[in-house]
């Protein structure tokens, strides 16, 4: 009888095994966690999740530009940067002839 009742507690699924007591400490420290967060601190994180999608289209379009530079137009990686380089460019895509 001991073996069926050892089996039995083997295949139970381990949610129903805990108490409910348990599980209603847990939201109610997961709410005391978001609570106890500063103001600031609450300020901080919205901005950072605001700004990641800016962050990663101006890391993406200043790689774009180096390997298009670099890899596609083959040209010195030197000159990537320089504020020259960019407006011969615009000056030979808008030339009125």
């Amino acid at each position: 009888m001991s073996d069926e009742r050892a089996v039995l507690s083997r295949s139970a699924p381990k949610s129903q095994e805990k108490p409910l007591a348990e599980e209603n400490s847990k939201t109610s420290s997961d709410n005391s966690e978001k609570q106890q967060r500063s103001k600031g601190t609450r300020i901080t994180l919205w901005i950072l999740r605001k700004s990641i999608v800016p962050v990663i289209m101006v890391i993406m379009l200043i790689t774009g530009l180096y390997v298009g530079y670099v890899v596609v137009g083959k040209q010195p990686g030197s000159e990537v940067f320089h504020w020259s380089t960019w407006q011969h460019m615009y000056d030979l895509v808008f030339s009125d002839t």
